[in-house]
């Protein structure tokens, strides 16, 4: 199982999704390539394919282009693919004869969130090409099974090789920190909390009194932040709201003190974390974040132990075995 030869296609970002794929299954003792696609151009063709994925077929005989070249050299045994914008049902047929390897997509977002980022681009209509379909979360996976043809929940995880312990230089010392974009509820959120004076790092926040805001942080620096700040606020997202984020598993992993809200996944996934701190209401969230965590116990040796991409690309692996 361990010797397949995998290739991962997605569009690359730092400290991004593919990345983790691709270094957990050469972790498990897999060969793999890595086919970066994007970041597509022009920007107003791609942000109306978005909207109208007939429009991106120039960017579909890129990436066909781009799968026919590597597949001339290289023997795949499983192709998997993340998110999958562009990838319509005809595009997924050409890779899997081409090849000659399963196709399973690997979504860190929901296909039914409206954004069109997630559920544009064609994303959505491509769900039931895949042979497999990887979802994080139970709810998601329920919506999929009624169109995938066949659904596997993987965790986030932690990857080692982005995040993990290393000593911060003093700029969020004893704050209260959140890291990520604004959506209306994480706004909000923030808001309500002005008397404990946030710092928030991302792009595009509006001003709010008694929050800090600064620019977007990653790889190092933002191990630095989550290592030092008091706690660090884990605000989901609507698609996430019932289970967890890649922040659930990024902060025990960089060594910071979590407080997040009280789903099921939290508890199953994180329960054992002393610091990780769950909340359900917003009065139960200020009395966490005006308290001290020093006086938490530490976080068990080999908390995330079986929580690594890994290990996901291993369960991967084992389910693509099954067939």
């Amino acid at each position: 199982m361990s010797s397949r030869s995998i290739l991962v296609v997605g569009e690359g970002a730092e400290g991004g999704l593919r990345d983790s794929v691709a270094a957990g299954f050469r972790d498990a003792g897999c060969q793999v390539e890595v086919l970066d696609l994007g970041p597509w151009s022009p920007w107003w063709l791609t942000s109306a394919a978005f909207r109208w994925p007939a429009l991106g077929f120039g960017f579909r005989r890129e990436i066909l282009g781009r799968v026919y070249a590597l597949a001339q050299h290289v023997q795949v045994d499983l192709v998997v693919v993340i998110k999958g914008g562009f990838l319509d049902p005809p595009t997924i047929d050409q890779i899997r004869e081409r090849v000659g390897a399963p196709i399973v997509c690997w979504n860190p977002d929901s296909p039914f969130d409206p954004t069109v980022s997630n559920s544009g681009a064609g994303i959505t209509r491509a769900v039931g090409s895949y042979d497999l379909y990887v979802t994080w979360a139970e709810d998601i996976a329920d919506r999929l099974a009624d169109v995938a043809a066949r659904v596997l929940v993987l965790p986030f995880a932690w990857d080692p090789h982005v995040l993990s312990p290393v000593v911060g230089t003093g700029l969020a010392r004893d704050r209260v920190v959140f890291v990520g974009t604004p959506t209306a509820q994480r706004v909000a959120s923030l808001q309500s909390l002005a008397e404990v004076h946030p710092l928030v790092f991302g792009p595009r926040w509006p001003v709010m009194p008694g929050v800090e805001i600064r620019p977007a942080i990653r790889m190092r620096q933002l191990a630095e932040v989550i290592g030092e700040a008091r706690w660090n606020l884990n605000v989901l997202r609507p698609q996430n709201a019932h289970s967890h984020n890649m922040r659930s598993f990024e902060i025990p992993g960089a060594g910071g003190n979590q407080v997040a809200p009280a789903t099921v996944d939290h508890h199953r996934l994180l329960g054992r974390d002393p610091r990780t701190v769950t909340f359900t209401t917003p009065d139960e969230l200020g009395d966490v974040l005006r308290s001290d965590p020093s006086d938490l116990p530490a976080r068990p040796p080999g908390l995330l132990s079986g929580h690594t991409y890994r290990d996901r690309a291993m369960r991967l692996l084992e389910e693509m075995g099954n067939r």
